[in-house]
């Protein structure tokens, strides 16, 4: 017999993939104006038309209910009416009773609801809104950030349509039903932002990029009132509010859904440069299926700072904003609700803020005047103790200017918390920061709920300064508390836990990953 000839080792690679990667500098050229650009427009209009089919029901409801001592001032300016709790009938007269150049007929009702029947109206939002967060947060982590983005358009728009109707045929407890279902579906809004912003902004961008999209909650907040209040004094009434925002959810719907994307790794014309500019070194773009690491998220320590000043954050905002009014208007004697200047001005001061710091954040970290780390900490501090401080002065002030300026400097402080705890958790785990937002939310969601119960049990007396001292001095600790452990604790480095083992990696994956730890052990 012959030589058995012994065949070749070749040894798999796949070289011209290898070649490529390694030639992706460690520092992408910065790429001006872009893809990201127009995906984050869409972002930021998906958010503020949230945030107007969330808020515009707080005016649209003194359109839908009328008290009776309006109800007989009408009946004796109209024939035309026979019961005007049931059922209005305008022929020439307006909502006021003045005389309308306008000689259409429209028919709606109005209801007597009693105050607390309009809170629950109110609420029931919120209720669909606790229930599904740390779920959409899941659903946003798993199928991306457009998903949930596109349920909260399609169903508050399609509900919102609906509404009048329903509220004709089953009263405010049709109105509940559909909150809870808006709520529900919106529950995904903020895990998908974060979600979206983690894929479309480079880090050098970050902060100002994620301050210029969150105004969008700003922005919606206004629209809602100013749209609302606009259409339930028009000769359509208060349907025409939910008809307008259901108009506008359906059409915000139609353009993510064409324009919008994912990531940079699944849209279609987006440039090599400026898809490496945005993805750095964080990821190889290619779309991945990670497995959540529960374990490792709820041991990380930098995490359990930043959910600590995401609940103390959010608790404080609630309670100004829905505890003090009520106390300027008992113990000062102003009414901030009943005037639009009062009432806009928190906004306006804060739409202003909230860029400025998101922009000075970058201008210092990329200039290396300071630390991102330290970034985070500084503007994180501005939020928690400018509040803290405006809820202590608020206390104790017997000016209604003062009072006024502590709830225009509270809000205008609070914004900077979008260049410190919010992107922080980008910062700690791009790949899962709509999880982690989701996590801080259901738990910021449940002392939320607890607060009112709180509050009525400190303050028995709406008048009595002394009582709501002590609840403005525990919401002031428990913010300047959960403030000192984020400083403690944050770090503003991507955790280890951010890359995990991925369900089918291919043999490319695991030949780049044992590369990269080869090099680490070295």
């Amino acid at each position: 017999m012959g030589m058995e000839e012994k065949a070749p080792e070749y040894e798999y690679s796949k070289v011209p993939t290898k070649a490529m990667i390694a030639e992706i500098p460690e520092k992408p050229p910065a790429y001006g104006y872009g893809v990201r650009h127009v995906q984050l427009l869409i972002c930021l209009l998906s958010l503020t038309v949230n945030f107007i089919a969330r808020g515009h029901l707080g005016v649209t409801v003194v359109a839908m209910t009328s008290p009776r001592d309006h109800a007989l001032a009408l009946d004796t300016n109209t024939s035309t009416n026979t019961n005007y709790i049931e059922n209005i009938t305008i022929s020439n007269i307006s909502i006021d009773g003045v005389p309308s150049m306008d000689s259409t007929e429209v028919s709606f009702k109005r209801f007597d609801w009693p105050k607390s029947t309009q809170e629950m109206v109110l609420g029931a939002f919120f209720l669909g809104y606790c229930i599904m967060t740390f779920p959409m947060g899941i659903v946003a982590q798993r199928w991306g950030g457009k998903i949930p983005l596109q349920i909260a358009l399609f169903f508050n728009g399609v509900i919102s349509l609906l509404t009048p109707w329903l509220t004709n045929w089953g009263g405010w407890k049709a109105v509940c039903a559909c909150r809870i279902i808006q709520g529900l579906s919106q529950a995904g809004v903020y895990p998908s932002i974060q979600t979206l912003l983690a894929k479309w902004v480079p880090v050098s961008e970050r902060a100002s990029l994620t301050s210029y999209v969150y105004t969008g909650s700003i922005v919606g907040t206004v629209l809602a009132f100013q749209l609302s209040g606009f259409l339930s004094e028009s000769k359509w009434g208060w349907p025409s509010a939910f008809w307008v925002v259901g108009l506008i959810c359906l059409v915000s719907f139609a353009l993510l859904t064409v324009f919008g994307s994912a990531s940079p790794a699944v849209h279609k014309t987006i440039s090599d440069e400026e898809k490496n500019f945005i993805l750095g070194r964080i990821d190889d773009g290619k779309v991945r299926r990670l497995k959540t690491p529960w374990k490792a998220i709820l041991r990380s320590k930098p995490l359990w700072g930043t959910l600590a000043t995401h609940v103390g954050s959010g608790t404080s905002f609630v309670f100004f904003f829905t505890q003090v009014p009520s106390y300027i208007h008992y113990i000062l004697g102003v009414d901030v609700r009943s005037s639009g200047l009062l009432s806009s001005l928190p906004y306006i001061v804060s739409f202003f803020t909230n860029i400025t710091f998101g922009t000075l954040s970058d201008f210092m970290t990329n200039r290396n005047i300071i630390s991102v780390r330290n970034a985070r900490r500084i503007f994180n501090s501005i939020s928690q103790v400018g509040v803290a401080i405006s809820l202590i002065c608020a206390a104790f002030t017997t000016s209604t200017v003062v009072g006024v300026l502590c709830l225009v400097c509270s809000m205008g402080c609070h914004m900077a918390m979008h260049v410190g705890w919010m992107v922080n958790h980008i910062d700690l785990a791009p790949n899962f920061s709509g999880t982690l937002m989701s996590i801080g939310n259901t738990l910021m969601n449940i002392l939320n709920v607890l607060l009112p119960v709180l509050v009525s049990y400190v303050v028995t007396d709406m008048k009595n300064q002394i009582q709501w001292r002590i609840m403005f001095f525990t919401v002031a600790a428990l913010t300047l508390t959960t403030n000192a452990l984020f400083l403690v604790l944050m770090s503003a480095d991507t955790q280890p836990w951010n890359d995990v083992d991925e369900c089918d990696t291919s043999l490319e994956d695991a030949e780049i990953k044992q590369k990269r730890e080869t090099k680490e052990k070295q």
